[in-house]
């Protein structure tokens, strides 16, 4: 066990150093689940399984780099800490932060549960497992909404971590932190034993006369915070959206036009509302509408559309790509393969 404990440490020290290195390993690892798709028996089930712990080693060297960054800062005289990023925001209790990492790993394991749970218990087994799973992630999402200063929540619930930005502001940081008077970094901070937390002590301060006395960028946005309730209604509306979708599913079917565009509608009146109120949100809050704009584009592959117009352009597309340009032949014809089953398992993700 101790043996253990010592590889795990080890192995948080090296992704904390390399983060860039991690990165291109976790692509890597993503890559081969493509490359086993319909190569091997049960490759669906294998691949997805390859591709949920890709991305959940993705969770855990984020959390692994994040927590390295935040000792760092706090070990830092104020002024000389990393800027703050988007990734991890742990507005709220540690409740909410947790809750934030729970809600991640279902949304990686969500596809591979589905897929399992139709192997073992067939399709009516699939279906009450994607309505657990949506239950459980709109609860979770609706508690981190009322708990939080959160007002927009993204997909997945924790974004994942820009190991290449981190990496040139770490390095800016430490090339500025070394002209400075170096000091024992230790003295800077002590840790809360309750809660772990790491505090900076007021040492750790710069003197009067280098202090800019600037308010922080996150206290300017404060105002922001404040948010009218219909913004904080438009969010939940968003997070409605899966379970509405899954009963009118249920109700209609799921090749109906009726759950299209009911889904489709409560999409649209989301976001026509964070757009009325944009000026009110701050960056990242619009960058997130801005992904969700995007997301839209998705329903031009779901059903019936689909079925309807595009699945014939596609294949019509296709299909000239590889007469066009033979070279082609090589990806178009495992991709003519593999969409029908792709758009079956995927079309029915509303939270993407």
């Amino acid at each position: 066990m101790e043996h253990l404990k010592q590889v795990i440490k080890a192995y948080e020290k090296w992704v904390a150093s390399n983060p860039e290195v991690v990165c291109d390993v976790e692509t890597t690892t993503k890559w081969v689940s493509y490359f086993i798709a319909g190569r091997i028996s049960n490759s669906s089930v294998v691949s997805e399984l390859v591709y949920t712990l890709s991305n959940i080693m993705v969770l855990y060297n984020d959390r692994i780099i994040h927590n390295a960054r935040q000792l760092t800062d706090a070990a830092r005289p104020a002024n000389d800490a990393l800027e703050n990023d988007d990734f991890l925001d742990v507005s709220g209790s540690k409740i909410c932060y947790r809750l934030k990492v729970i809600l991640t790993t279902l949304e990686y394991c969500e596809v591979f549960l589905e897929i399992s749970a139709k192997r073992v218990f067939g399709n009516r087994g699939k279906w009450i497992i994607i309505a657990v799973l949506q239950t459980m992630k709109a609860l979770g999402r609706c508690f981190i909404l009322m708990h939080s200063t959160e007002r927009i929540i993204t997909t997945p619930t924790l974004p994942t971590l820009n190991r290449r930005t981190f990496a040139r502001k770490g390095n800016v940081s430490k090339s500025s932190g070394n002209n400075k008077s170096a000091l024992n970094a230790q003295s800077y901070v002590y840790i809360l034993k309750r809660s772990g937390r790491v505090v900076r002590r007021v040492e750790g301060a710069l003197p009067m006369q280098c202090r800019s006395f600037k308010l922080n960028e996150e206290l300017n946005e404060m105002r922001r915070e404040q948010v009218p309730k219909i913004l904080i209604q438009a969010e939940y509306m968003y997070i409605a959206k899966p379970l509405i979708h899954l009963a009118a599913m249920g109700m209609f079917g799921q090749k109906s036009w009726k759950q299209y565009i009911l889904a489709l509608v409560m999409d649209l009146a989301s976001i026509n509302i964070y757009q009325r109120n944009r000026h009110l949100m701050t960056k990242r809050q619009q960058l997130i509408l801005s992904h969700r704009c995007i997301n839209l584009l998705l329903y031009i592959v779901r059903s019936p559309v689909y079925e309807c117009y595009t699945q014939s352009k596609l294949n019509n597309f296709l299909t000239f790509a590889t007469n066009s340009i033979p070279i082609f032949k090589i990806l178009t014809e495992p991709l003519k393969e593999y969409i029908p089953h792709w758009q079956n398992t995927y079309y029915y993700l509303w939270s993407t």
